[in-house]
C-alpha cells in the first residue's frame, strides 16, 4: 500500500467522565480492597464506606430502595468449604427464619470473570430481597438489593431495573483490561480487515461492517444487527441512540448500559483516492481507531500515525463530525468548552488550538 500523505497516531484517551457517560443513569462503585465493582443509579445516596473497607450501602432518594454491597475472602480458602456449602448454608439460614423464598440457584460465568456464584430471592417482613454472591479467586462479593414487595413488582413490570444493579456485580481491578483496551490490542495486532462494497464506492455501512466483522464486541455486534434491521432491539441492552446518516457518512450507537458504552464512526475522502475511516470507540474508555481504505485492495488498514499531534493531550475528548469535516476536541473537566479542533485538509488533519 502506498504510504499515506497524512500524519497522525492512535490516541487512547482515558475518559473518567465523557459527554455521554455524564448523561447516563448509572455510576460505578469500585471496591479496591476486595477488587469488585457494582453499578449504582447516580441518584442513590452512598452511606459511606464501611469501617473495614469491604463495601457500602446506597439508598434511593425516597428511601424505598436499599442496596448493600460487601466483599471478603471466600470460605474455601479460609475453611476448605466450597461455594455450594456456603450457598446451602444460606438457604438453611433463611428457611430457619421462615422467610418466603421465591427463587434460588447457582450460576457460572460463561465469560470466565468469576468462578462460581449463587442468587436467592426472598421476602421477609414485607421486604423483597435479591441476594447475589460471586466467588473469584480468593475473594467473594455480595450484593443485597431490597425494597418493599409492591415496589419490586412495579419495577419488574416497567423496567429490568433490579437486574441492572444486581447483575452488574463483577470482579474489578484498576489494572484490569477494559473492552476499549482489548480493541486497541487487536488494532495494533492484525488490525486490517476486508470491506465488501454495496456499490461502486463503500458507504459508512460498508466500512463499519468491515470493521465490526473483525472487531466483534458486544457493542459492535449490536450495531451490525441494527444495520441489518433498524427495528432490532436487544433484550439485554437498552439502545438509547442510534444514528445512521449515509448522506454525511456518520454512524453512532449509544447503549444505556452499566458502563458508558458508545461508539461513533465516520469517513473522509482523501485527495489520493483513498478514504480515511475513523471509529471513536468508548467501552468504557475512549480510543480513536483510524484506518486507511485502499480502493484497489478493498481493505481497511490501521494507520497508527494518525492523531500523533494529540499524543500529549491527556483528558481530551474527541467528537467526530456528523456535519462538516473537522473533529472537535473538548477538555474532560469542562465539557461545555472546546480545547481546539482537528481541521481536515484533504490529506490529513491540522491541529487548531483555541
Amino acid at each position: 500500500m502506498k504510504k499515506l500523505l497524512f500524519f497522525l497516531c492512535l490516541l487512547a484517551v482515558v475518559l473518567p467522565g465523557n459527554l455521554i457517560a455524564q448523561s447516563r443513569g448509572m455510576k460505578l462503585y469500585p471496591n479496591e480492597k476486595y477488587e469488585y465493582s457494582l453499578n449504582i443509579p447516580k441518584s442513590f445516596n452512598g452511606m459511606g464506606e464501611a469501617p473495614m473497607g469491604d463495601g457500602e450501602t446506597f439508598v434511593s432518594p425516597d428511601g424505598d430502595i436499599h442496596v448493600q454491597v460487601y466483599g471478603g475472602y471466600n470460605a474455601q480458602n479460609l475453611f476448605g468449604t466450597s461455594f455450594v456449602d456456603e450457598y446451602n448454608g444460606k438457604l438453611d439460614e433463611l428457611r430457619g427464619r421462615k422467610v418466603e423464598i421465591l427463587d434460588f440457584g447457582t450460576e457460572d460465568d460463561p465469560d470466565g470473570e468469576f468462578d462460581n456464584g449463587y442468587e436467592i430471592q426472598y421476602i421477609e417482613d414485607g421486604l423483597y430481597h435479591f441476594l447475589r454472591t460471586i466467588w473469584f479467586g480468593e475473594r467473594f462479593a455480595t450484593v443485597d438489593f431490597w425494597c418493599y414487595k409492591d415496589f419490586q413488582e412495579k419495577l419488574n413490570e416497567e423496567d429490568p431495573y433490579i437486574d441492572r444493579i444486581v447483575y452488574s456485580l463483577s470482579p474489578y481491578s484498576e489494572n484490569g483490561t477494559s473492552e476499549s483496551e482489548e480493541v486497541l490490542g487487536w488494532y495494533h495486532g492484525e488490525g486490517w480487515t476486508n470491506v465488501y462494497k454495496s456499490g461502486a464506492k463503500p458507504n459508512i455501512s460498508d466500512l463499519f461492517l468491515g470493521f465490526a466483522t473483525s472487531y466483534q464486541t458486544s457493542i459492535t455486534m449490536i450495531a451490525m444487527e441494527l444495520l441489518n434491521d433498524p427495528k432490532y432491539r436487544d433484550m439485554d441492552e437498552d439502545i438509547t441512540d442510534w444514528v445512521l446518516d449515509k448522506k454525511n457518512g456518520y454512524l453512532k450507537l449509544v447503549l444505556e448500559d452499566f458502563q458508558p458504552y458508545w461508539l461513533e464512526a465516520c469517513y473522509w475522502n482523501c485527495d489520493n483516492g483513498h478514504q480515511l475511516f475513523v471509529v471513536n470507540y468508548n467501552a468504557p474508555n475512549q480510543v480513536l481507531l483510524p484506518f486507511d481504505y485502499d480502493p484497489a485492495k478493498e481493505i481497511l488498514t490501521p494507520v497508527p500515525e494518525i492523531f500523533k499531534m494529540l499524543a500529549d493531550k491527556n483528558n481530551v475528548i474527541a467528537e467526530l463530525p456528523r456535519q462538516g469535516k473537522n473533529i472537535t476536541l473538548r477538555p474532560a473537566d469542562d465539557l461545555q468548552k472546546t480545547a481546539g479542533q482537528l481541521t481536515w485538509n484533504g490529506k490529513g488533519f491540522t491541529l487548531m488550538k483555541n
